[in-house]
């Protein structure tokens, strides 16, 4: 059932991604500068909310270019219009801001704000004070003058308030603890203001820097049931106080209760808790239903999740999901199913390798009965119970598909099922192409086969995409970048305070190695067993990495099972060591189901690649990132596609007509009698909805904004998913991801690996009409 909700929760943000801007292409040069300062000058006289807005549009001007040489472009845009006045600068400055490039100078977003921080316009000088506050955007050199401009606006009485307390809020940000004092006295000089709103606004920015206690909260209890925003904003800053300190009570007293020996300074200290404990029974509105094991794990949870965002305490039902995110066999149909928009329990899309799909069910069909039990009104993990079972015995099922006149029984023998770590295709160009879905126990194996397989095809290199995968096994790591080292070469090693280095290393023995030119395409939520993989093969030279920076977790956890909360016994019967659906167990709490016993996952080291760094990334204690150069970054940059702010309407029209299903209904309507132009149009379209059957029919039916390309690009997606189950094998990739056609990504990975071979990507058909790149400025190579 986790797999179903990823696989929906992917659809829904590929959706977002997809819709992801659709206008011109950007120009350089002095066309650049010349537009730029005509966007300048409408900020100039616009309201301070549009600023904002035509700061987005300055800076998709370019998404390709190199980020210092942009910089250059908005300050002589600047100058171009006149000074443009302190909006225009305020605009500029927002620009620059909203790259987030390391190769951007924080003295440029300074220096263009100078003036502004005396403007007379005190909204936009205010704005200005709450920008000078991203301590992230300055190195500790220009901070100091930072902190110099945001102290004498927040020191001067003679500053109008609304400046000062963005003043405040902004030195507390960059300045050093003597500077916080100074901010904080600034905003506690408010309270005692005798205009009302003075006060809110000097309370409420207290709370935001999270001063405790006081006439700030006084203030706060006082507003927080007026219906406004400040009200609103005071309710969840007193909620959130009150949760803060209720967890540190219940922290103390639960400990006391787990039954460890404590000295007599201990059950002092825990005493506490158990004080919480008693409240939370008496006082709580669930006090009577919560039970003393759900308070244990709530604080067991605190305790960990405090340390770091990667250690956790895990119940045995949370270990029981976590081990099939890991170990991704089950006895059951394959398939993954969740809840319809009918609110049907119903097939999101069959595994093809598996009963459910020889047996006729697909993508669509609804679960009426599962052995003469009513699906409706159960939810889903107590539906997916009774589809598992022990390998080899049957299920019968009652399904109904639109079409059918009445439901159909269909029996089915459960079997051990796989969950795909792997997907590939050939794609245009001679271009093996392989989706890494995550670093489970099985990966190594499928992705040894796919690489015969592709090789067998006849590519002439290979597509490693990593993208999204947030890892899984470190073994699983280095023995896919064995794949693609000979000889023994050091993978990744790790270290900690309590764990002597260890090595991993690819093996010097006899063993099959692609050689293949290779390229890896990662973006921000590659991270762990991914960023492994792609830093290793960079580090070695192997592999050329495209795309965005990775996650940036370089942590190591441990799975560790507690004493005092043990597995239930059971009979391996099949010998893997692990309890699965069907093999007798003992129920020693008689709750009817297998108890995988309470697991902590502890961060106990840090890896490291093989140059030595790191790509963790990490926090100070006031929040700022220990070393800048965390994450893999691509000796390639480039985004998935444009993002366009003033193209955000589309995916609220997108999902209206998701949500009446109208893609899908075409599809199914037409597919019948253009099979085999559908399976055409699944490897590409070239962009043209002409290839559609009654395109303009359909589309006039729709009385939507949305272009033409855009219902072409949404038909296309559909086609791909129905045609999957006709050839009984996926797509790789979702949506626009791993789609060549729509990929930019993967066609700058396949224009790298073309070009390493003497050939263009501009002379294949299948992208003639449909590349996303951009050539004469090539994208943006990182540092190193």
């Amino acid at each position: 059932m986790n797999a179903a909700n990823r696989l929906l929760a992917h659809s829904r943000s590929w959706i977002l991604l997809a819709l992801a801007g659709l206008g011109a292409a950007p120009c350089s040069g002095q066309g650049q500068t010349d537009q730029i300062a005509a966007l300048l000058q409408q900020a100039s006289t616009a309201p301070l909310a549009q600023v904002y807005e035509l700061a987005h549009q300055v800076g998709d001007l370019t998404p390709d270019s190199n980020a210092d040489a942009f910089a250059e472009s908005v300050k002589r845009a600047v100058a171009k219009a006149d000074g443009g006045g302190d909006k225009a600068r305020l605009c500029a400055a927002l620009t620059l801001r909203s790259l987030r490039s390391d190769n951007v100078l924080g003295k440029d977003v300074l220096d263009l704000l100078k003036p502004v921080a005396t403007s007379k316009d005190d909204e936009v000088r205010a704005a200005s004070m709450a920008v000078l506050g991203e301590d992230r955007l300055f190195n500790n050199r220009v901070l100091t003058d930072v902190r110099k401009l945001v102290e004498a606006n927040c020191k001067d009485e003679a500053v109008p308030a609304a400046v000062r307390i963005e003043a405040a809020l902004a030195l507390w940000n960059v300045g050093s603890n003597d500077d916080r004092l100074v901010a904080k006295t600034t905003l506690e000089q408010f309270l005692r203001s005798m205009d009302r709103d003075l006060r809110q606004r000097g309370a409420l920015a207290l709370a935001q820097i999270n001063v405790e206690g006081g006439p700030a909260w006084t203030i706060l209890r006082e507003i927080q049931d007026e219906p406004s925003d400040a009200g609103r904003r005071a309710k969840l800053y007193l909620q959130r106080e009150e949760t803060r300190r209720q967890f540190e009570r219940d922290l103390a007293r639960l400990l006391d209760r787990t039954g460890t020996t404590a000295s007599t300074t201990d059950e002092s200290e825990y005493a506490i808790l158990s004080e919480l404990r008693q409240r939370i029974h008496a006082q709580h509105i669930r006090g009577a239903t919560v039970t003393d094991k759900d308070l244990l794990e709530y604080a067991a949870k605190g305790m960990l999740e405090g340390l770091d965002p990667h250690s956790t305490f895990f119940s045995s039902d949370e270990y029981q999901r976590f081990f099939f995110d890991l170990n991704r066999e089950y006895g059951g149909i394959g398939a993954f199913v969740n809840f319809d928009q009918d609110n049907d329990f119903s097939i999101v899309r069959p595994i093809y390798s598996g009963p459910a799909y020889e047996a006729g069910l697909r993508s669509g069909d609804k679960i009426l009965e599962v052995d003469g039990w009513e699906t409706s009104g159960h939810t889903s993990d107590e539906i997916v119970l009774r589809l598992k079972g022990k390998p080899e015995t049957p299920v019968v099922l009652k399904v109904f598909r639109a079409g059918f006149t009445e439901p159909q029984v269909l029996s089915i023998v459960r079997r051990q099922i796989a969950v795909p770590a792997v997907n590939w295709a050939m794609v245009p160009g001679d271009i093996g192409y392989v989706e890494l879905i995550n670093f489970s126990s099985n990966l190594s194996n499928e992705l040894q086969k796919a690489l015969a397989d592709l090789t067998g095809k006849g590519a002439k290199g290979i597509v490693l995409d990593v993208r999204n995968n947030t890892g899984g096994f470190l073994t699983q790591a280095s023995d896919v970048v064995e794949q693609f080292l000979d000889g023994k070469k050091l993978v990744v090693y790790t270290e900690g305070p309590a764990e002597p280095r260890r090595n991993y290393e690819t093996e010097d023995t006899p063993r099959t190695v692609c050689r293949l030119p290779l390229a890896v395409l990662t973006n921000n939520f590659s991270a762990s067993a991914s960023e492994i993989t792609a830093g290793a093969l960079q580090d070695h030279g192997r592999a050329t990495i495209i795309g965005q920076r990775s996650f940036g977790k370089g942590s190591v956890q441990n799975l560790i099972a507690l004493r005092n909360d043990p597995p239930e016994r059971f009979s391996d019967l099949n010998g893997d060591g692990n309890w699965q659906d069907g093999e007798p167990y003992e129920d020693r709490n008689k709750n009817g189901k297998y108890d995988f016993g309470s697991h902590i996952k502890l961060t106990v080291a840090k890896y490291h690649l093989p140059s030595g760094r790191c790509p963790h990334r990490e926090f100070d204690k006031e929040g700022r990132i220990v070393d800048p150069n965390w994450g893999v970054m691509p000796d390639k940059v480039i985004d998935l596609l444009e993002n366009k702010p003033e193209d955000a309407w589309k995916n609220a029209a997108v999902f209206a007509i998701l949500k009446k299903g109208s893609f899908r209904e075409y599809v199914k309507k037409h597919l019948p009698t253009n099979e085999a132009l559908f399976r055409q149009l699944a490897e590409g379209d070239d962009g043209d909805p002409t290839k559609y059957p009654a395109f303009g029919e359909f589309y006039k039916s729709l009385e939507t904004k949305l272009t033409e390309d855009d219902v072409r690009r949404w038909i296309r997606y559909e086609v791909r998913d129905q045609i999957s189950d006709l050839r009984g094998a996926v797509y790789p990739g979702q949506r626009a991801l791993g789609d060549p056609q729509e990929d930019a990504q993967l066609q700058e990975a396949v224009r790298t690996l073309m070009h390493q071979r003497g050939e263009d990507i501009r002379q294949i058909a299948a992208y003639k009409n449909v590349l996303k790149i951009k050539f004469g400025d090539e994208p943006r190579t990182s540092a190193k």
